[in-house]
């Protein structure tokens, strides 16, 4: 899959939450969102390198672009959405039908928590592993659906 086309999938809104030494947000439990610095920590401890773009700035207020330290061809991308129900749509109506075109193998997968999305760059065990690693980490909400 292509970065830009991967960009267009992604989303996401954050607010500042203190972290608790065990690279956890304290409230994420308590339903806040973490913001841009926190994502980017998070994924940056996964093994990724992340850098700020911009990105579509109709839909996008923020995207963060990381690539894993050990295999380039991985990728999460985090991106705080303007409209969060337009990322829902796309996600559940919209990309289901071009898993084929986008290396999805039989879902598409994708977290959020408030205008957050955080997505895969791929549908591979690694790219979706890192996926769940991160969202759990972030309190972020997993979603699939299954590819048609």
């Amino acid at each position: 899959m292509t970065a830009a086309v991967t960009l267009a999938l992604v989303t996401a809104c954050g607010a500042t939450d203190p972290l608790d030494g065990q690279g956890t947000v304290q409230s994420a439990a308590h339903g806040a969102t973490p913001d841009i610095a926190r994502i980017t920590a998070v994924i940056e401890e996964a093994g990724f390198t992340c850098e700020v773009k911009e990105r579509h700035p109709d839909r996008f207020v923020e995207v963060v672009d990381c690539r894993s330290n050990q295999d380039k061809s991985r990728k999460l991308i985090a991106s705080e959405w303007k409209d969060p129900e337009a990322r829902d749509e796309m996600y559940q109506d919209d990309i289901p039908g071009m898993c084929g075109t986008l290396g999805f193998k039989d879902q598409v997968r994708w977290a959020t928590s408030g205008n957050w999305a955080l997505v895969a760059g791929g549908g591979t065990e690694k790219d979706v592993a890192a996926l769940a690693q991160a969202a759990d980490a972030l309190g972020f909400e997993s979603h699939a659906v299954p590819c048609q």
